[in-house]
């Protein structure tokens, strides 16, 4: 073999080397990058299932307020249901009154008596 061919394997071998020793910093250095990114995207995610887990007890507490809301309402209604009852009775006697003291007056001063 010539030297000078060998000249240009020695030169083609030392660039590939060279190549090679670039391409294990490259890949290094994008390994780094990922591992610092997975770091990253850990942290995004445990921030996330944080959030979520305080909206699901913020819902969870929304939704037994509500809950006992809608009982309160519930015991509201029926406590306005028995107090109109109670008025519709209270206006039934005193319809009842108003016609017995018209008979009681009319009585006392005459059927042409005006109230």
């Amino acid at each position: 073999m010539s030297t000078d061919r060998l000249d240009r394997i020695e030169a083609i071998l030392e660039q590939m080397a060279v190549q090679r020793e670039a391409d294990r910093q490259e890949m290094r250095a994008q390994r780094e990058a990922d591992r610092r990114e997975m770091a990253e995207l850990r942290s995004t995610v445990t921030s996330l299932v944080e959030i979520v887990e305080l909206h699901q007890r913020y819902h969870e507490t929304s939704d037994r307020n509500f809950e006992q809301i809608m009982i309160e309402i519930r015991e509201i209604q029926a406590e306005i249901r028995e107090i109109q009852a109670q008025i519709r009775n209270m206006q039934a006697e005193i319809r009842g009154l108003q016609v017995e003291n018209r008979r009681i007056l009319e009585r006392v001063f005459g059927p042409d008596f005006d109230v």
